[in-house]
């Protein structure tokens, strides 16, 4: 039986992938998406969700607009969000689902329910304040000694650090941190062998990588970072990220630090096994 899915997203280049990944995924269901600001600003996310899952072949997949803020990533993901391609998706305004997140939730949760948090946390901590309690919570954020924003801060956190305390310290999170995300670096081979409106996204997002990571992508042939499909990828398949237990709580900058809230945190995964399964899953 499918696991029902819900993405709170904020598209962005890996969460094209990692959306991709759950629509073409038979082991999901995908319940949803609902939308947040982040890479860019609330209303390029929410369009950017709907052009997605219209290329998909997915309308029938509800989108609900979430919470608005400054967008903080267009010099990675483009001003668009989508490498200045989101023009290249097919327009679609079908699927728009009401703008009431913490109700979405309410009204679709299951006990059997995933939600992936793959932006900011704005909405999931808006809905733990109401009271929702999420089954299975699998978060793309934060880093153990390490951010992107500031030496110690991830930009999904640093976005609403006050979110991410919500979220770790009543949400029961899994947390996937740049740690294990910044090894998972997509190569050109599977650029080649995946859905080609896909990769054609990824321009800005792989100049901005080679420009300015500390991992050398010339050498790894200007690959791009997956960070949410990974999360995802565990949505999917349950086991495919390797966790242990920390104690940890968020600063008021948004960086993870050691403190008394007990957080699954993914360490390790088999990538080139996960590499291969996501480019099975969105070849075409």
């Amino acid at each position: 039986m499918a696991i029902p899915l819900i993405i709170d997203t904020d598209p962005g280049v890996d969460d094209a992938f990692a959306i991709a990944l759950a629509a073409r995924s038979p082991e999901v269901k995908l319940v949803g998406l609902t939308t947040v600001f982040g890479n860019v600003g609330l209303e390029h996310t929410t369009r950017n969700a709907q052009r997605l899952l219209a290329h998909l072949g997915r309308t029938d997949v509800p989108v609900v607009k979430g919470a608005e803020g400054p967008g903080g990533a267009s010099d990675v993901h483009g001003e668009d969000g989508l490498g200045g391609q989101a023009h290249t998706l097919p327009e679609s305004d079908k699927g728009l689902h009401g703008e009431d997140v913490t109700k979405f939730f309410a009204d679709n949760l299951t006990p059997d329910t995933v939600v992936a948090a793959i932006g900011p946390l704005t909405n999931i901590a808006a809905a733990l304040d109401g009271g929702i309690t999420f089954p299975r919570l699998i978060v793309m954020g934060g880093g153990l000694g390490i951010g992107n924003m500031t030496l110690r801060a991830e930009f999904n956190f640093w976005a609403d650090p006050e979110a991410a305390q919500v979220v770790i310290r009543k949400g029961n999170p899994i947390i996937v941190p740049l740690n294990l995300t910044q090894r998972c670096i997509a190569d050109t081979e599977f650029l080649a062998n995946v859905d080609p409106v896909l990769s054609n996204l990824t321009g800005t997002y792989r100049e901005y990588l080679a420009r300015h990571s500390e991992q050398n992508f010339s050498e790894r042939e200007e690959g791009i970072l997956v960070h949410d499909a990974v999360a995802v990828a565990e949505a999917i398949v349950p086991g495919t990220l390797k966790t242990r237990t920390h104690l940890l709580d968020i600063d008021d900058e948004g960086a993870l630090v050691e403190g008394k809230y007990q957080v699954e945190v993914a360490e390790d995964t088999d990538w080139p096994a996960l590499m291969s399964f996501m480019a099975q899953r969105l070849s075409g």
